[in-house]
């Protein structure tokens, strides 16, 4: 039976800078709409 093989980081990685990206994404899509709506 062979071992089970561990992750590897650049997986780890790649989810870690898909997530990066969402929360900026959305963080920047909520300060524009912020800034909108102040300026409105």
């Amino acid at each position: 039976m062979q071992t089970r093989e561990t992750t590897p980081l650049w997986v780890w990685l790649t989810f870690g800078l898909l997530t990066a990206g969402t929360v900026a994404y959305v963080s920047g899509f909520l300060m524009i709409e912020g800034i909108l709506d102040f300026l409105k």
